[in-house]
């Protein structure tokens, strides 16, 4: 009975300790790159890998682990953009000139996904700078996006928080490829 019991403790500990410092890992890098680019918040930056690491088994325990985390989660944001995109399109609620940028915002992103997936293939290699040149290219897909809603005078964007999402998980991508590449 003993034993049993220390089995478990042993487990129980053991899989604290691991996604403990998964939370560090992520707490520590997420400063250090918000300190280092003004885009990025720190805020977000935890909120959104920490989510994304308790869908993930196992956590991220190095710093590899973390960049790839974050470029499969900037990947993914790029997908649901485009579904989101596509059923916006669906919609009649718009005229023909937003429904004109949805277009636009629709290939922005879709281009995206064969650079992000482009990122993947380059950071999985080690070839750190293509991997920087792939987020790069898709950096500001999401700003160009937004930016199209605003040359109508009253027109608004029905994607701002989603476009801001995607910037900020991109941002954090590549400050995190950055981070890896100097410590690498």
């Amino acid at each position: 009975m003993i034993m049993k019991f220390a089995s478990y403790l042993v487990i129980f500990f053991t899989i604290f300790f691991h996604c403990s410092n998964g939370s560090n890992l992520i707490h520590q890098s997420c400063m250090e790159a918000s300190e280092s680019d003004p885009n990025l918040r720190y805020d977000f930056c935890v909120a959104s890998l920490e989510d994304g690491s308790s869908k993930r088994q196992p956590p991220p325990t190095n710093l590899e682990d973390l960049v790839g985390m974050s470029i499969q989660l900037t990947k993914s944001n790029a997908t649901n953009m485009v579904s989101i995109i596509s059923e916006l399109l669906k919609s009649k609620g718009f005229d023909q000139y937003a429904k004109g940028c949805l277009k636009d915002c629709f290939d922005l992103f879709k281009d995206s996904l064969s650079e992000l997936d482009d990122a993947v293939v380059a950071f999985k290699s080690k070839d750190l700078n293509t991997a920087a040149i792939k987020m790069s290219a898709t950096l500001d897909n999401s700003v160009t996006c937004e930016d199209q809603f605003k040359d109508k005078k009253g027109e608004k964007s029905p994607l701002t928080k989603e476009n801001h999402d995607y910037y900020q998980l991109n941002v954090i991508s590549l400050a995190f490829v950055q981070m890896f590449h100097q410590h690498y």
